[in-house]
């Protein structure tokens, strides 16, 4: 009798088919990928990176000056660092538009998310804190999700987490250490954060060396920690391999330490407590501070390093939150589920009617997609963020002067004062009209930023601008409401073009 039970038990089928658990997580990350999708494009900081990118694959080759402000030599030199990702922007660009870049944009924050889950996942055992803890990511992020180079380094950067990660876990051999130097190739040429390519095997490694030197549990043999070194020497020299060789280092540290950059840009500048995005993020710290007080699981010198340094990051500047969130959401997963609680315990099932369940969860995804979106009845305060009926160009916000532009290109000529992220714009659409100032921030010189921010306030604007020579101005209403108020009411400027989002000013001719 009991033979026959065991063999029944033994024979008994097994269950095929996709778990209820993993919905959870592709619930929320469809919410956030859909979100993502309706983000429009503003003007900043895209746009002269796709100028950039054709004139790459125009002329075969990288260029090395300024070239599009007047305000300073045509041949003052500038570091365009991104090429890669800038001529992989204009290539994307020929071969389906605006539509799919955003729509890879939306692609690679999608795969990257579900790494992070994976890793949250495979920690934690459960795919429902893992869902907790990507619901939280995603909260926190929203702020750095719009098209530009960094979308490139999202997947290199998981990638080289992931695989060091696992190695120290004997998960993955010393073989697949190659990989973050393979990987630092392609990084240090789409943008600059691959130095955090060399911050996580040194992290890593120091780690190791730390959990070695203390005898604590699991702590790898020196020869395994060797490897970690080996991969961290490896991605520096990868680093090497670039147009500019060692002048990307030299590059790198000047960016992270340029004035204009760091005091004028509010993503270089420290999180406060304000907008959705920052609070969530000194809510995550709160709670991860909470949970590791009480979680039974106590953090590994590697992972105590890793938190410190990319919270430390992530504190200097809000662009770095999202490496933080990254850093941090696996390691949080590893404490909750060390949580001294009862978790009620909930089986999961499997069946493939759960296969449905998911593509009803991706068909909203897709429908958002550029070539779709424009279709579905989304409420009109959302439209009124997008620049509709623009069928070769979706999605792009309000704040963009596509109409100011093709007025410009039809009248063309002077010295333009512009709004810096109409100068990225201009210098696509109509890059004879050299600008004043645009997004590439370090081009510029502290005094020129200082100009720039004093005509924006409306004091001593005409001093500044006769100083400069500028006889036409091309301003945002929203974002210049002092300029606007003042050339108005100014007898020396008149109103040449106006829509509803930009004004074209000229200056009156004294006989």
């Amino acid at each position: 009798m009991i033979k026959n039970n065991l063999a029944n038990l033994t024979n008994k089928p097994k269950i095929h088919g996709i778990s209820t658990d993993i919905i959870w997580v592709l619930v929320i990350l469809s919410g956030f990928l859909f979100f993502t999708s309706l983000i429009p494009l503003p003007p900043n900081d895209f746009w002269w990176h796709l100028k950039i990118g054709e004139y790459i694959y125009i002329n075969h080759t990288i260029p090395t000056t300024n070239m599009f402000a007047w305000t300073i030599p045509a041949g003052q030199p500038f570091f365009y660092a991104a090429w890669f990702a800038e001529l992989l922007f204009y290539v994307l660009y020929r071969m389906g538009g605006l539509a799919l870049i955003t729509t890879m944009r939306t692609v690679f924050i999608g795969i990257t998310i579900w790494l992070v889950a994976s890793e949250s996942k495979r920690r934690s055992n459960s795919w429902r804190i893992a869902a907790l803890i990507t619901a939280f990511l995603c909260l926190m992020i929203i702020n750095n999700l719009i098209v530009r180079t960094q979308m490139w380094a999202w997947l290199p950067f998981i990638t080289t987490y992931i695989v060091l990660k696992r190695y120290t876990e004997g998960i993955l051999n010393w073989r697949w250490l190659f990989l973050c130097p393979v990987t630092m190739i392609f990084w240090v040429n789409v943008h600059g954060s691959f130095i955090l390519g060399l911050l996580l095997p040194g992290a890593f490694f120091l780690g190791e060396v730390i959990s070695k030197l203390l005898n604590q549990p699991n702590s790898l043999n020196w020869h395994k920690i060797g490897w970690i070194g080996c991969t961290g020497v490896l991605s520096g020299i990868a680093v090497l391999l670039n147009p500019r060789f060692v002048g990307i280092i030299d590059y790198t540290l000047k960016l992270i330490t340029d004035p204009p950059s760091q005091q004028l840009i509010e993503e270089w500048q420290s999180p406060t407590p304000q907008g959705f995005a920052n609070i969530i993020f000194f809510i995550s710290i709160i709670i991860f501070i909470i949970i590791l007080a009480y979680s039974k699981y106590r953090l590994t010198p590697t992972e105590i390093i890793l938190f410190i340094v990319f919270l430390w990051l992530a504190w200097s500047g809000q662009r770095y939150v999202i490496w933080y969130g990254m850093i941090s959401a696996p390691i949080l997963a590893r404490l909750i589920k060390d949580l001294p609680l009862k978790m009620p315990s909930l089986i999961p099932q499997k069946n493939w009617l759960n296969l449905v369940l998911i593509i009803l969860i991706i068909i909203p995804v897709i429908a958002v997609q550029p070539w779709f979106v424009e279709r579905l009845p989304l409420p009109e305060a959302y439209w009124k963020l997008i620049l509709r009926d623009l069928p070769s160009e979706p999605l792009i916000s309000v704040e963009t002067p596509v109409a100011a532009v093709k007025y410009l290109k039809s009248h063309p000529g002077g010295h333009l004062f512009n709004e810096m992220g109409y100068g990225s714009y201009l210098i696509w659409a109509i890059p004879e009209q050299k600008v004043f100032i645009d997004s590439r921030v370090e081009l510029f010189p502290y005094d020129r930023w200082m100009d720039y921010i004093h005509v924006n306030n409306g004091t001593n604007y005409n001093g500044v601008l006769t100083k400069y020579g500028v006889d036409r101005i091309l301003l945002d209403k929203k974002l210049q409401p002092e300029l606007t108020a003042s050339l108005a009411n100014d007898p020396l400027w008149t109103l040449e073009y106006d829509d509803h989002y930009s004004q074209i000013w000229s200056k009156v001719s004294i006989p």
